[in-house]
């Protein structure tokens, strides 16, 4: 009978351990892509993206995600790597994310990068954060 009671007690604990594992990763947004088109004539850097969660307790406040820094060629649409946004304490699942804008700087004449702008912000047509989700092509110049 002891025996019995304690394979139960490990089941249930093992079942704990899945079910507290699973609820942790429902409020991220797994593997959200943000993309632009550089139309300036140069290439740009990006280095972060930032936006607005309307379903935050703060909406206006502005929520930064720290990428790569890659170079996008003058004329081509780019593609940020993959970022998991949220987490337990700031869920984004489902969150309507609006007002996105790209961190990003311009070589001078001299193949120098300048100090990074923000672009002008982006409102997506559809805003819900899901996984796999491709915000964009926006303009950045």
């Amino acid at each position: 009978m002891n025996r019995t009671l304690s394979h139960l007690s490990r089941a249930v604990a093992a079942l704990l351990v899945l079910g507290a594992a699973a609820s942790s990763q429902a409020a991220i947004c797994n593997n959200v892509v943000f993309s632009f088109t550089n139309i300036s004539s140069g290439p740009i850097l990006i280095s972060r993206v930032d936006y607005r969660d309307l379903d935050s307790s703060n909406s206006s406040r502005r929520w930064v995600e720290n990428v790569s820094d890659f170079s996008c060629p003058a004329g081509q649409t780019c593609f940020t790597t993959p970022q998991d946004l949220g987490g337990t304490t700031r869920p984004r699942e489902n969150h309507e994310l609006t007002s996105i804008r790209f961190e990003h700087a311009h070589q001078d004449e001299f193949g120098n990068w300048r100090d990074p702008v923000w672009s002008s912000s982006n409102t997506p047509v559809d805003m819900t954060c899901t996984d796999n989700r491709t915000y964009g092509a926006y303009n950045v110049n």
